[in-house]
């Protein structure tokens, strides 16, 4: 059976089986493979299964989808492969998989970019903080005001206690 194992920090450890015909990934829960994360499109690619072969096919998504760090339309899988849609990497394997070595297609759909991708400045989020990494800056400083506001009464009242 074939799988994809999560081996980003989000999705790391988790396997998904790819028991569909075509086996959907993207941030909604309408796709067997939901991964909640800003930078996958709602329906980003797919994985379709003909018999034993397996392809990774990109749905138009905004940031793409890359196999093995190559920027693909259409590509045949192999164990082991790296996929990354938007910012998380799964690895797909699999015993039963059957690799064809005939097929001209998958290496001429596949684009090598000269840089990376990297997500437009204007990218909406789902936390108006940003993620989830940055989002702790306003607490800290919400924090130390609110620490140092206490301090600055506790100072007044003991002034005004030994000033009388």
């Amino acid at each position: 059976m074939a799988v994809l194992i999560g081996m980003s920090s989000t999705v790391k450890g988790k396997k998904y089986e790819l028991t569909h015909n075509e086996t959907f990934i993207g941030r909604v829960r309408q796709n067997q493979i939901p991964i909640e994360d800003a930078s996958i499109s709602s329906r980003h690619c797919s994985i379709v299964c003909d018999e034993h072969k397996f392809t990774l096919v990109d749905l138009g998504s905004t940031n793409g989808t890359r196999l093995n760090g190559a920027v693909i339309t259409k590509a045949g899988l192999r164990p082991k492969d790296i996929i990354q849609v938007g910012n998380v990497e799964l690895m797909f394997d699999g015993q039963d998989v059957e690799v064809d070595t005939n097929s001209a297609s998958d290496t001429a759909q596949i684009e090598i970019m000269a840089e990376p991708v990297h997500i437009p400045q204007n990218f909406h989020t789902a936390s108006p903080f940003g993620n989830r990494k940055d989002n702790r800056k306003p607490w800290v400083i919400l924090t130390i005001g609110l620490i140092m506001l206490v301090v600055a009464a506790l100072v007044f009242f003991i002034v005004r206690m030994f000033s009388n």
